[in-house]
């Protein structure tokens, strides 16, 4: 799928992004079933031409919870930025390619409270799911351990 900048502002501003929010521990956001839930859901939302964005507010045994998301977006900024900083990233003519970004927002995450990296391109969505269940565990794993020693 591809979106103009305009495109994709109308969908998101316009409250027109499918959203599926789930409670989650550390465990289970780390399983590949949770993950393959996550990733089907956005594909899906993808192939019917829209947004979507999957949220796991993921419990920690020690302090606030993490909040773990799948985004599609057209570059690297989480959705809730878009509106602010697509506009003065890229150029509002062409159209570009909808990827899938895999977003953790935590202080205890990095200096920044904020982890975003691509998933999928939109060539990787039209693979194998396992490959990005694969991926997304790995990622997932890392970074929720670098929010537990940050906290130890």
């Amino acid at each position: 799928m591809k979106m103009t900048v305009a495109d994709y502002l109308e969908q998101v501003t316009g409250d027109r992004v499918a959203t599926e929010e789930v409670e989650k521990t550390a465990a289970q956001a780390q399983q590949k079933t949770t993950l393959k839930t996550a990733i089907q859901y956005m594909l899906d939302q993808v192939d019917k031409g829209y947004l979507g964005q999957y949220v796991m507010n993921v419990k920690m045994k020690k302090g606030d919870p993490v909040n773990v998301r799948l985004e599609a977006n057209l570059i690297n900024v989480p959705m809730a930025e878009a509106e602010r900083l697509l506009p003065k990233l890229l150029d509002q003519e062409p159209e570009y390619p909808v990827n899938l970004y895999l977003v953790m927002e935590s202080d205890d995450v990095n200096k920044s409270g904020l982890r975003i990296d691509e998933l999928a391109n939109d060539t990787d969505q039209g693979g194998s799911i396992t490959s990005l269940v694969n991926r997304a565990q790995e990622w997932v794993a890392e970074h929720l351990a670098d929010v537990v020693e940050a906290r130890a």
